[in-house]
């Protein structure tokens, strides 16, 4: 009975981030649209992290000086010192940018007011870092001098706390940011949304309160004219005068299931050389016998490849992956139609495929190398004369393998492996992301990627499932082959 796809049950998010589910994107052509992809054009993008983290830096440093009741503490004494104050207009933006533009009596007076907490100026001392600070020589004239050098890591760690935009560190910034514009009288709302801001962070519904306070903070910031030369000056600066750091990831907790090696599968081979000879019946033209074995040596001479000394952990042992998947996928698919014409037009597509590349590196152009045209010929005019072959340019099943997963009941095995590993057979941006770049640990860096050669996760425990899988069904097709490579089966 036919499924409709809208039937499907949503399964829970593993991670538990708070994203467009799979099931709830919505296909447009090719291509698979969350929900904010499809305003297109319609949509101003703001960056917390690239553009105003930067100019909140002050606050952020209070922020992780210490706890986060001191935080709010300070937060709340400028907020107060703002909505007292009789030019409170003027200060409603008390961004980095937004201070060096005050008067400059104005601006003296409020950053003697903001350094007069002794843990706040002395943590402050790191905006001594940055030549490009505007108003440098108003900072300097009021920060601290007889404090020993700038400490790195509190910068650091302000930084690295705050960039997250939905962070409690960036939240309670954030809030700040917009609590000035609220009280200097440029920010309206209804009184029920603003209530519970003056509450903040000890008083209502944080779930709710604290999206309302990144939204209306974010929703503000497009109606006006941004000046991105601190940011930009901020973010070039700490590239130029800090290095790079190394992410160590946690160690992964290893498998209890033993891996095999490459002794193990010759071993097997040889038993499994030794049950074709038991079941080979005849000297004559045997397309599913020959495709049953054919395809289980094809996936152990694979793994064998995979096995070898420090293959399995890189790109190409993701390539074979691969093609086992795609070997384990038409194996399932022959044995469960079991019909011996298709056993022969999948022999046959093979022999035609021979057939296309010896035509080509016969009138067209050179052979590679690595190809014997020899070999090409033999295999193209070994089973019927050539000349009676037919050249399928389409998949040898007349479904892509998709389908034919879907078809075998291999589609969890195909979403599993195949999308992943295929990006490693393209060379496209995710697998070379994940092969030549590391992030960044420091995030005065904004957790880019700097070259490095990687140690992928090992892929040998994979392919021996799979190849298990093919043994399986092997056993299925000519009974009866009981060994395998990790467990019983």
């Amino acid at each position: 009975m036919a499924r409709n796809k809208n039937s499907r049950k949503k399964k829970p998010s593993k991670s538990g981030k708070n994203r467009t589910a799979l099931l709830d994107h919505k296909k447009v052509g090719s291509v698979l649209q969350p929900g904010f992809a499809q305003f297109g054009d319609k949509l101003t993008f703001s960056s917390w992290s690239n553009e105003r983290l930067p100019e909140m830096l002050w606050a952020a440093v209070i922020r992780v000086v210490q706890d986060q009741d001191f935080a709010i503490a300070e937060f709340k004494r400028v907020i107060a010192y703002v909505s007292e104050h009789s030019n409170k207009e003027k200060l409603s933006d008390l961004s980095i940018t937004g201070i060096s533009k005050l008067d400059e009596e104005l601006r003296n007076e409020f950053l003697v007011f903001l350094l007069s907490n002794p843990v706040t100026a002395s943590a402050l001392t790191v905006l001594k870092l940055f030549k490009n600070l505007p108003a440098r020589e108003s900072w300097l004239k009021f920060l601290p001098s007889t404090e020993p050098e700038p400490e790195l890591n509190i910068l650091m760690a302000a930084v690295g706390m705050c960039l997250p935009h939905q962070s409690q560190e960036a939240t309670d910034c954030r809030w700040l940011k917009l609590m000035l514009m609220v009280v200097a009288g440029k920010f309206q709302a209804p009184q029920e949304m603003v209530e519970p801001w003056f509450k903040y962070p000890y008083e209502g519904d944080q779930r709710s309160i604290r999206p309302s306070i990144r939204s209306c903070e974010m929703a503000f910031n497009p109606m006006v004219e941004q000046d991105l030369t601190w940011s930009n000056n901020f973010w070039a600066e700490s590239w130029e005068n800090t290095p790079c750091l190394e992410l160590i990831p946690e160690s992964d907790v290893k498998s209890e299931v033993r891996d095999c090696s490459v002794d193990e599968i010759q071993k097997l081979r040889q038993e499994l050389k030794q049950h074709w000879g038991k079941t080979h019946s005849t000297t004559g033209v045997d397309a599913k016998h020959d495709g049953v074995f054919g395809i289980a040596f094809y996936a152990l001479s694979t793994l064998t490849e995979i096995a070898s000394i420090g293959v399995s952990t890189g790109i190409l042992a993701r390539l074979g992956l691969r093609t086992i998947l795609e070997t384990h996928i038409s194996l399932r698919y022959l044995i469960q139609k079991n019909e011996a014409q298709l056993w022969t037009k999948w022999r046959t597509y093979g022999a035609g495929q021979a057939k296309l590349n010896a035509l080509k590196f016969d009138e067209l152009v050179e052979p590679p190398k690595f190809i014997n045209t020899d070999t090409l010929e033999s295999i193209a005019g070994e089973d019927l004369w050539e000349e009676f072959i037919n050249i399928e340019l389409g998949s040898w099943s007349g479904a892509d393998l998709r389908k034919c997963s879907d078809k075998a009941g291999l589609k969890p095995a195909y979403d599993q492996y195949y999308s992943w590993s295929s990006t490693f057979t393209h060379g496209t941006w995710g697998a070379i992301r994940e092969v030549c770049f590391n992030t960044c640990g420091n995030p005065l860096h904004r957790l880019h990627r700097y070259p490095k050669e990687s140690v992928l996760p090992d892929t040998l425990q994979d392919a021996c499932i799979l190849v298990n899988e093919i043994l399986n069904d092997l056993n299925e097709a000519y009974p009866s082959f009981k060994s395998s490579l990790i467990g019983k089966k």
